[in-house]
């Protein structure tokens, strides 16, 4: 290793960096993580009944139906939400709450 400051220790690979040592100033990306982030916000999905069915229970429609809202967030940033922002703010702001419906429509 280059730098005579930096030990091992004999548990671990990553270098140890002294108080003092000339190199503890400079800039770092050791601790960084990609923001970078896919997020599943809306889904909703809807099936009628074909009228045959409908005819056979006397029925004119059946239609079942199915929504959700923020339903996933794939991030490395663990801890934090990376669709807030974090700059100079001080109000309690909360990451949007899942929320799943679904409902049944008869036409009697």
């Amino acid at each position: 290793f280059p730098y005579t400051t930096l030990f091992r220790s004999r548990h671990t690979d990553v270098p140890r960096l002294l108080a003092g040592d000339k190199y503890a100033d400079s800039p770092s990306d050791r601790f960084l993580v990609s923001s970078d982030f896919l997020s599943l916000n809306n889904i909703t999905v809807g099936y009628t009944l074909p009228e045959k069915i409908c005819k056979s229970l006397k029925l004119e429609s059946v239609r079942i139906y199915g929504s959700a809202e923020n339903v996933a967030l794939w991030t490395k940033r663990k801890g934090l939400d990376p669709r807030q922002s974090y700059f100079s703010t001080n109000n309690a702001t909360y990451s949007p709450i899942r929320c799943i419906s679904g409902g049944l429509r008869v036409i009697f």
